[in-house]
């Protein structure tokens, strides 16, 4: 058994929307991805896009600052910062070795898909409270942990999104996921009301998915 399907908070709320997690981590994108047909241009409109939602991320987790009640999920909202940070940097330089330049990265506009899910979670975090923020950010930490984890069993010998894969199936992220799952579950044990709690978790999730999901289909347009 894996840490994606073991008894947390994490598993229980993709359980609670089967569909919309199968079109999430199984979508056309990720399966053209791993079998190595995936258009280089839907590649490259991705790697654009996902540096505009680093950069979100930051201002996020900065809400999570905010958001937070104590010193322990302070700092660990700095030091997720940091990591972003440094992650945004080498960002740069993958998209360099794809041959997207910092000048194409900064004058490419956002698109509508990548500003309703970094506009949902900020809505989310404003509204609610640090568990809320980060039960929104799931699907995607989480999320891209899980899918690393079952295209590496996928992984073609010649495949040019090896590199990709091979990101988000190493220990150093499925360690991050495991964290976060982890994570989830404290924030989650020291909320009284846990039935109405769970409620309002679902819709965050289920909702904070459909818009994961339609990240990869944005990268598939035309």
């Amino acid at each position: 058994m894996s840490i994606y399907d073991s008894k947390s908070l994490f598993c229980l709320l993709k359980k609670n929307c089967p569909k919309e997690w199968s079109n999430y981590t199984k979508h056309q994108f990720l399966v053209s991805l791993a079998n190595n047909t995936l258009p280089l241009k839907a590649f490259k409109k991705y790697l654009i896009q996902d540096y505009f939602f680093l950069i979100k991320f930051i201002k996020i987790l900065a809400l999570g600052c905010v958001k937070s009640q104590n010193n322990n999920d302070l700092m660990r909202c700095i030091d997720f910062i940091f990591a972003i940070k440094n992650e945004l940097k080498l960002h740069v330089l993958y998209c360099k070795k794809w041959k997207i330049s910092q000048k194409t990265l900064l004058k490419t506009p956002e698109l509508i898909e990548t500003k309703k899910y970094t506009n949902y979670v900020m809505a989310v975090g404003n509204k609610g409270d640090i568990l809320d923020l980060f039960t929104a950010l799931s699907p995607c930490i989480i999320g891209y942990g899980e899918i690393g984890y079952e295209l590496k069993k996928k992984k073609l010998h010649k495949n040019s999104y090896n590199s990709w894969i091979d990101t988000y199936a190493s220990k150093e992220y499925q360690d991050v996921a495991k964290e976060n799952i982890l994570y989830l579950d404290s924030l989650f044990s020291k909320i009284k009301n846990k039935k109405n709690k769970l409620k309002k978790l679902k819709k965050i999730f289920k909702k904070a998915t459909e818009l994961e999901s339609d990240f990869w289909s944005m990268s598939l347009k035309d």
